[in-house]
């Protein structure tokens, strides 16, 4: 459903830039940096922090999967604000989603957040809201 996202080493170094104050997301982005595809470091967190459903989730793809959720809570009006490019931002409200649907701690949920905060602001907010047509 959702296109791979590779970061390169500039991109890490602008959101380490970005993020030098929150310690959870600069060890997402030693993952990220280490794998290089976004969705594989999620995935690597996840199973790091014993996330259940990773790697046994019935054919489906957990990333997409955990994507399409936060889509449906991050693409709210009251998120509207979020739509620059702005990492810091993103990472909360997602982190509230993913811990919301993985029923996992805060902390936890705020290192799985940022992998998925820098999809999106690679994507783009406008972009990533943008309804999905059924492919029939």
């Amino acid at each position: 459903m959702f296109s791979e996202k590779i970061v390169t080493p500039e991109q890490i170094a602008l959101y380490r830039e970005q993020l030098a104050d929150n310690q959870d997301a600069l060890d997402a982005l030693d993952v990220i940096e280490e794998y290089g595809k976004i969705s594989k470091a999620a995935k690597a967190i996840a199973i790091q922090e014993d996330i259940e459903g990773v790697i046994d989730n019935a054919g489906l793809d957990w990333f997409d999967e955990m994507l399409q959720k936060c889509r449906n809570f991050i693409c709210k009006p009251q998120y509207e604000n979020l739509r620059e490019k702005y990492i810091p931002a993103l990472i909360p409200p997602l982190a509230d989603c993913i811990a919301g649907v993985l029923a996992c701690p805060p902390g936890v949920a705020g290192i799985i957040a940022t992998p998925f905060a820098i999809y999106v602001a690679e994507e783009g907010m406008d972009k990533f809201c943008q309804p999905i047509n059924p492919q029939p």
